[in-house]
């Protein structure tokens, strides 16, 4: 037996510890551990859904029942370390119709960002499970009920997941409308920005509420659900995150569809200032013309010129209520826009006329007048004047109250901060918002307040267009005259992507368009899911008409009412029960899409 000399047998010993780590063959690796085996190995424990998880009490629609579940995923609060605090993710799922013939789990996003997806799972499921199988665009919209599970998510900060909720006892400036150029209200707009981002900044979870956490989130639950591939429906900032996905995750997509798209070549500043520029083209240029060739129904008269130029003559008070309100972002709201630019404009004239009346005495005076010639419309015309001067008196009654965020701004202005950098330069912001107010008045001043000037910056770095191109072919969306998400944006992105396609929906300026009831573009979307079809590169289709246009009326009317799809038969075996759904759907997407250029008092 030989006898070793002590730094010899610890060199021995050495290379037996280091034999026996490598599994004693020198040409074997060991693997690193994965960081995330925790998350990736946990259950997703589907529950039954409480009936109030949408956000008011209803009975879960006959035509779900036994098919919808909720639970709640555990995601690591930062995936650049994981294994410190958690945070908690809540699912919903719409299990297909037939399981045996499943294609994939359908992911839903519908913007912000912000937007809670929860319900999205399941107001899809019952406006598709309620299509008609005998209708063509039915037999469509069944087919996705049948073949996808449908999952809605609450993001990172949102919704029935863990919240990101920003208050402080410091009250909040009351600017004035934000067309108000003074030095003063320039300061209380930039004052209430720094306050936003100061009292957001001191939540511990403000830094992990970004993109990149929430598509490592979205990766997750792909996992865990068990599908290969994402397929994925994301509107407006939803198209953001699922670009943002693609590019992280080329090798995972699966069939992804962008709606009313972002501009992912850009950034969130250009995405603010292009939404002003859109919603002020759709009140001029298709909202203000309809008014004048509908006169008996608006009473806004005839000249596109003077209805353009109502805005400008109401009240500050009352133009900070229309900027904040007046639904642009939906061919299907085009009349409760004009309600509203009615409603302003009278009880702005009343108001200014009676400047010592109360709030009893305005409402006598509304019922005091007559608005049109037609009953009914006289009846719809008083009833929406009154609302608007409802809503006038509770907004000037309004005090100053201690500044809390809720959960949706809050993580709109983490999101927004914390993907991109914006120009850190105040004059810049000020300058800009003193232009706009000009050019764009509807919102234009709203652009000075950035909450992102006091955030500190980015703290994740965002991944170029060309990364997205990795993951192969995408299907976008987009309407002519977007008004949330401005057109000219997306169309440089879908330029800079040679693997798209894009369904373009001519004469239309609705913000979230699948499905849209034509056959034109629901059936090209519904095709790529279902079958895997790619569509050409561009496919143009026809808008539909606003409410009451035919083809006696101008070029744009003419041209919006090309095609006899416009009038096609309801593709619903419950037409009024989808119409509700969509409506609700809309309401969702538009909101959150409204938020990319929102002002907040």
């Amino acid at each position: 037996m030989s006898v070793l000399y002590p730094a010899r047998r610890l060199l021995v010993a050495c290379l037996c510890i280091l034999i026996v780590a490598c599994g004693g063959d020198s040409n074997d690796s060991v693997a690193p551990a994965d960081p995330l085996a925790g998350y990736r190995s946990q259950t997703v424990e589907w529950r039954q859904c409480d009936p109030a998880v949408l956000g008011e009490e209803r009975e879960w629609a006959e035509i779900l029942k036994g098919r919808v579940s909720c639970a709640d995923i555990r995601v690591p609060m930062d995936y650049g370390a994981p294994g410190g605090d958690d945070l908690s993710v809540a699912m919903m799922r719409v299990s297909a119709e037939q399981p045996e013939r499943k294609l994939g789990s359908l992911f839903f996003n519908p913007g912000g960002p912000g937007g809670d997806g929860l319900s999205m799972a399941a107001y899809f499921g019952e406006l598709w499970g309620n299509a008609d199988p005998d209708d063509t665009l039915g037999r469509h919209y069944k087919a996705l009920s049948r073949r996808y599970d449908l999952i809605g998510f609450s993001p990172r900060g949102t919704g029935a997941s863990s919240a990101l909720i920003c208050q402080s006892n410091e009250l909040a400036p009351q600017p004035a409308f934000h067309g108000d150029r003074s030095p003063d209200n320039v300061d209380a707009l930039l004052s209430y920005s720094e306050l936003e981002a100061r009292t957001c900044r001191k939540n511990p979870m403000a830094p992990y509420i970004n993109t990149e956490q929430t598509v490592r989130d979205l990766d997750l639950m792909r996992h865990l659900v068990g599908e290969e591939r994402l397929d994925y429906i994301g509107f407006s900032y939803g198209t953001w995150l699922g670009a943002w996905y693609a590019a992280r995750f080329p090798d995972h997509v699966g069939r992804m569809l962008l709606d009313s798209n972002v501009n992912f070549t850009g950034d969130f500043s250009d995405a603010s200032a292009g939404q002003i520029r859109a919603l002020q083209r759709v009140l001029d240029g298709i909202v203000a013309p309809y008014a004048a060739r509908h006169p008996d129904r608006y009473a806004l008269g005839t000249s596109v010129d003077a209805i353009r130029d109502l805005f400008g003559r109401l009240p500050d008070p009352m133009k900070q209520l229309v900027s904040d309100s007046i639904p642009l972002n939906s061919r299907d709201a085009v009349e409760d826009a004009l309600y509203m630019l009615k409603g302003a404009s009278e009880v702005g004239d009343l108001v200014q006329a009676n400047p010592d009346a109360d709030e009893a005495r305005i409402h006598e005076l509304i019922d005091q007048d007559d608005y049109a010639t037609d009953p009914e419309v006289n009846d719809t015309l008083t009833k929406a004047i009154h609302a608007v001067a409802s809503e006038y008196f509770k907004e000037q009654a309004a005090q100053p109250e201690p500044i809390r965020i809720g959960r949706q701004d809050a993580t709109y202005t983490a999101v927004v901060c914390n993907d991109v950098p914006v120009n850190p330069a105040r004059d810049y912001w000020v300058q800009l918002g003193d232009d706009y107010a000009v050019e764009y008045p509807l919102n234009g001043g709203s652009i000075t307040g950035q909450p992102c000037l006091f955030w500190g910056g980015a703290n994740v770095e965002k991944p170029s267009i060309e990364a997205v191109v990795r993951a192969g072919t995408v299907l976008m969306v987009q309407s002519e005259y977007d008004a949330l998400t401005i057109t000219e944006g997306a169309m440089e992105m879908f330029d800079r992507l040679p693997t798209a396609r894009l369904v373009f929906v001519d004469d239309e300026y609705s913000h979230g368009i699948f499905p849209y009831g034509t056959e034109c573009v629901d059936s090209a979307v519904a095709e790529y899911f279902i079958e895997g079809a790619v569509p050409p590169r561009r496919t143009d289709c026809d808008g539909k008409p606003l409410p009451g246009d035919s083809s006696t009326h101008d070029a744009r009317a003419r041209s919006l009412t090309r095609g006899a799809e416009a009038a096609r038969p309801s593709p619903y075996s419950d037409p009024e029960r989808a119409d509700a759904i969509r409506e609700r759907i809309g309401d969702i997407i538009g909101n959150q899409g409204r938020r990319l250029g929102r002002y907040q008092r």
